[in-house]
């Protein structure tokens, strides 16, 4: 089972993440990114997006698709709740993001988000677990 966890660093926030797999990792920290931003949400699952998202490497890949569920959220008007990813490689990760329209009193925004950082960021396998740490610029 996968868990993360969040890490405070003077203006950024970050999340440290485990998971069984490098798709349930990606969960993980998906899920701390929306725990960052709306922590008390509520929220449904009635609505989906599908994302696509490429990266140089595993790194960029996290930091691209971080990226992307922030931009749902701040572009799009879309609360992400509940991430699925369907195909997984190094490189490229396709996924079916569920939630629904965003709407300010049932996700109250606790903090702002500018960016996700490169900053210390890592992702690697240890002894058959996958692990993350990245930062976000508040």
């Amino acid at each position: 089972m996968g868990e993360y966890r969040l890490l405070e660093h003077t203006a950024d926030m970050g999340i440290e993440a485990l998971g069984a797999s490098c798709e349930e990792l990606f969960i993980q920290t998906a899920r701390g990114l929306m725990a960052i931003l709306c922590p008390d949400a509520r929220t449904s699952t009635e609505a989906e997006r599908r994302l696509r998202v490429t990266g140089l490497d595993r790194e960029e890949l996290l930091v691209n698709w971080l990226n992307e569920i922030l931009y749902l959220l701040q572009g799009g008007d879309f609360f992400p709740v509940d991430f699925e990813i369907e195909e997984m490689g190094e490189t490229l990760l396709s996924a079916r993001v569920r939630g629904e329209a965003f709407d300010p009193e049932r996700h109250p925004v606790e903090r702002e988000i500018k960016a996700v950082t490169y900053h210390r960021l890592r992702v690697e396998e240890v002894d058959g677990r996958w692990r993350a740490r990245v930062y976000v610029d508040l």
